[in-house]
């Protein structure tokens, strides 16, 4: 006879195929879960048969949203100028906490990796072209809207950018702006531990007093 019940070890497995959840953490949340009263336990569970049904995606960014178009493309406040491009919902959501950024942004979906198999019908070149196409119509007289790359500083994140690049010159030419945010040395950290390539990419990047 198992130690575990059957059910307790078929969640546990389930909980398993979650990112960043390892078979002890998954065990443990199996378990915290078996412990809530039935009523939190018929909440969770309506709350993800229902998610599929009530979140959607911005047909115009890409983000997920309650709404089509979502908050942030419907916000008639928000600058038209810019476009912050990003790989994934969650860089969104982080460079929203940060209050700093007020303009449009475009969700890839993902980053070009051949070891992975990801290639570029992986990723929506073509919707972003679409609304890079969309927001230069309304454009100010004499304004250059300007693509904002903010994926992550590695290989995958490098190589997409490149290719992107090349698509957006290609389709645009000179009348957009490219830029991508800056790669530097966190604030607190000692440069005797920072990596040569951060280092490098500081010293790049490096602003006047």
């Amino acid at each position: 006879m198992g130690v575990i019940p059957k059910s307790l070890k078929t969640l546990t497995l389930e909980l398993q195929r979650l990112p960043g959840i390892g078979s002890k953490s998954a065990r443990r949340i199996a378990y915290f879960l078996f412990s809530l009263p039935e009523e939190r336990l018929s909440f969770l569970g309506d709350s993800l048969k229902g998610l599929k049904h009530s979140v959607t995606m911005c047909s115009f960014c890409r983000i997920l949203a309650d709404t089509n178009p979502c908050d942030i493309c419907g916000d008639v406040t928000r600058e038209v100028s810019s476009i912050c491009i990003v790989a994934d919902h969650m860089d969104v959501y982080a460079i929203e906490r940060t209050a700093g950024y007020k303009g449009m942004y475009y969700v890839l979906g993902g980053l070009l990796s051949p070891i992975k198999g990801h290639g570029p019908e992986d990723i929506a070149v073509e919707g972003l072209l679409k609304r890079v196409h969309q927001l230069k119509k309304i454009q100010r007289q004499g304004v250059k809207l300007e693509l904002i790359f903010a994926l992550s500083p590695t290989t995958e994140g490098q190589t997409t950018a490149l290719y992107l690049k090349e698509e957006i010159m290609n389709e645009f030419g000179d009348d957009v702006l490219l830029s991508r945010v800056a790669v530097g040395i966190s604030v607190g950290t000692d440069i005797d531990y920072v990596d040569t390539y951060t280092l490098q990419e500081s010293l790049k990047g490096r602003s006047s007093l």
